[in-house]
């Protein structure tokens, strides 16, 4: 408990900190726009007064006519007033219509990225923390247009720019990064197979951002999607839906796969410590093609009861968090050693129509790349190995990415578990979306430029739309699926 509270204390403390800079920045942006718009308003305030002047002589104004003068000079502040407040109406209007274009943008550009089957891909960049020392500079800029960053290159006055669907700041919290993936987590009760994963050197945030820490402000993906999940089950039930949501964690250790939930029930309940299975799981097909983990253990997650369901939650993350190989390296306190993947299986069923939807939400938290120089893990025969491990699996990914990029005829998703386990996510079946998660720090900015240019290559994959699993059944007619 203490641990959690530490991780949850340090991580809000980063966020903080990182959003203290922001409103500095924001700050000095604003004292200069501000500072900009009165230079202009006197500018105008200028050309207002020659322009009355303008209007007055054609006017017949005689320069000696004092008694006409009654307090409509050319100095009247309220005719100056009112020509003021009428530009900045029409400059509002077109602020308000830029706006709307941009939403409108966004929203196409989203629809095309679905019809064409792309690898979304957001990049985040985790807040300073304070093993990264007192130097807080950085090689990245994020820009505001919120998908576009700069990096520097090795050299001086090198710099690489790169756009992606998001970008996220540092101070950015774990409730608007998820904002910007619930719709593609509501996918998943549509009847679509969904994989999120989180990509990146290890010490980079990937843990936090899938799976946070505590239950507050901190929690990450993992919790929020089954809290959306449930919360939309519930809403659904109004019109005659009912789901079952069974829920699965494993890890891929040194391309052996583990069951995180060995020790649990299918009710979530814990079993006695004399009662830990040892079968070993594999990867096999079903009579559709369709993968699945044999041997693993399922948890059933009470739809009806959200509270209960989200308890039941809780305890799996924890039996999961306890399970799971972690290590200290010289980059990271609690260094991932494997991947995890938290699958969500979700069945739902409509009495009155006889509709059946099948969907799936698969969560990876992918172990950071990392080189052994800085890891440290080269001294250490166990640690060496991981890494090995770790490099060689995230290798097979890129060689996936790469193959589906040209078109190739044959993907290499056997060369690795971790490719094999996501083939429907990543062969078409599915939607996929990928976090590239960024160390601001100097000394991690050669591994933070091949995170974005592995991340690059990602989001020009088209997979091509994906497939909804929807059953129809009625009198007389027979079941199809599309």
């Amino acid at each position: 408990q203490l641990q959690v509270l530490t991780t949850e204390h340090t991580a809000m403390t980063a966020q903080l900190n990182a959003t203290c800079a922001d409103l500095e920045e924001i700050k000095t942006r604003g004292k200069a726009d501000l500072q900009a718009k009165e230079d202009d308003w006197k500018s105008r305030e200028s050309e207002l007064l020659f322009e009355m002047s303008v209007l007055k002589s054609r006017a017949g104004k005689s320069a000696n006519d004092d008694s006409m003068d009654d307090g409509e000079g050319e100095n009247d502040p309220a005719i100056l007033q009112a020509r003021i407040e009428e530009r900045d109406r029409r400059i509002s209007e077109l602020e308000e219509q830029l706006l709307s274009g941009e939403q409108l943008r966004r929203s196409l550009h989203n629809r095309i990225q679905e019809l064409r089957g792309n690898i979304r891909v957001c990049v985040r960049t985790r807040p300073f923390l304070p093993n990264d020392g007192a130097a807080r500079s950085t090689s990245m800029d994020i820009l505001p247009d919120g998908e576009s960053l700069s990096i520097q290159g090795k050299h001086v006055g090198e710099v690489h720019g790169f756009k992606f669907d998001k970008v996220f700041a540092p101070s950015t919290g774990q409730d608007m990064v998820f904002d910007e993936v619930s719709e593609f987590v509501q996918s998943a009760l549509d009847g679509y197979n969904v994989c999120l994963f989180s990509y990146g050197q290890t010490g980079s945030g990937k843990t936090h951002t899938m799976q946070g820490s505590g239950n507050g402000a901190m929690r990450g993906i993992i919790p929020r999607a089954v809290e959306q999940i449930l919360s939309q089950a519930a809403m659904m039930q109004s019109q005659r839906w009912t789901f079952t949501m069974r829920a699965s964690f494993l890890e891929i250790y040194n391309e052996d796969l583990k069951d995180l939930l060995v020790m649990m029930n299918s009710d979530g309940t814990m079993k006695s410590r004399d009662a830990r299975s040892a079968k070993k799981l594999s990867i096999k097909r079903d009579a559709h093609g369709k993968s699945f983990v044999d041997g693993i253990n399922m948890v059933d997650i009470d739809v009806e009861d959200m509270g209960n369901g989200l308890g039941q939650l809780e305890s799996v993350m924890a039996a999961a968090a306890r399970a799971r190989s972690v290590a200290t390296t010289k980059m990271n306190a609690q260094s991932s050693r494997s991947h995890s993947v938290f699958m969500l299986h979700l069945y739902g069923n409509n009495e009155e129509s006889g509709t059946v939807v099948q969907g799936a939400l698969n969560l990876c938290d992918l172990a950071g790349s990392e080189r052994l120089d800085r890891s440290g893990a080269a001294s250490d025969a166990r640690r060496l190995k991981e890494t090995q491990a770790i490099n060689k699996s995230l290798s097979c990914l890129g060689d996936v990415f790469t193959s589906l990029a040209n078109g190739s005829k044959h993907v290499p998703f056997r060369n690795s578990k971790l490719t094999y386990l996501l083939q429907d996510c990543l062969s078409g079946d599915g939607k996929a979306l990928m976090f590239v998660n960024l160390s601001p720090t100097i000394e991690s900015s050669n591994e933070s430029l091949c995170s974005l240019r592995f991340a690059q290559r990602v989001n020009q994959v088209e997979l091509g739309k994906a497939t909804k699993h929807v059953q129809y059944s009625g009198k007389g007619s027979s079941t199809s699926r599309r």
